[in-house]
């Protein structure tokens, strides 16, 4: 979920990285956030557009500063990334806010179907860095409590104690789930945050 402020922040919200959690705690104490959202065209197969909260950075500064005549480089923006074999599992435990797997498909199947290269590319499966580029600041979600202390001290707003993690998926340590294919496979797709961001399977 991407969130804009007069506060001169902006939040962009990466899928499976705690992004909900820190769009309701704005939401709650900043009454100047605002949440946006981007209208999707049909692709070649589909019968009608979509609405999304999960916006990259760089269409918020090419289509809504412009547009308000914001100036970009005013703005605090900022956004989390998490280790990218972790994010899948918790993608297939997620399961389209179910909380738990599904039933009719395991893991490894799971990733054959949503990281195939002729696939289709979904919020959940767009490498991070594709939605953090010109930002200020990219928090890591493994030091999630930390993080967010600073972000809100960062930005002037107040925030709950404790704070409460929606959609937080139960399972146990992610590497106890591969096996050397998969984690290749994972590696692969996202070969560029891994190395942006220094990621490793097994952290």
């Amino acid at each position: 979920m991407t969130i804009v402020s007069t506060k001169k922040y902006v939040f962009i919200g990466v899928f499976k990285t705690g992004s909900s959690t820190v769009r309701k705690e704005l939401l709650k104490y900043d009454p100047d956030a605002t949440v946006v959202r981007r209208r999707l065209r049909p692709g070649a197969n589909a019968t009608f557009s979509t609405r999304t909260s999960h916006v990259k950075s760089s269409w918020i500064k090419e289509n809504i500063f412009p547009k308000m005549d914001w100036d970009w480089d005013e703005y605090f923006k900022f956004g989390f990334v998490r280790n990218p074999w972790d994010r899948e599992l918790s993608n297939y435990f997620y399961n389209s806010g179910k909380l738990k797997p599904p039933e009719d498909i395991s893991f490894k199947e799971w990733l054959n179907t949503n990281l195939r290269k002729d696939g289709l590319i979904d919020n959940h499966n767009i490498p991070q860095c594709d939605y953090l580029t010109d930002v200020d600041y990219i928090a890591r979600f493994e030091n999630y409590a930390e993080e967010v202390k600073y972000l809100f001290n960062r930005i002037g707003v107040p925030m709950s104690q404790p704070l409460m993690h929606l959609f937080k998926t139960e399972h146990k340590p992610y590497w106890e789930y591969y096996d050397d294919a998969d984690i290749m496979k994972v590696h692969q797709w996202y070969e560029k945050d891994i190395e942006m961001y220094n990621y490793e399977f097994g952290e």
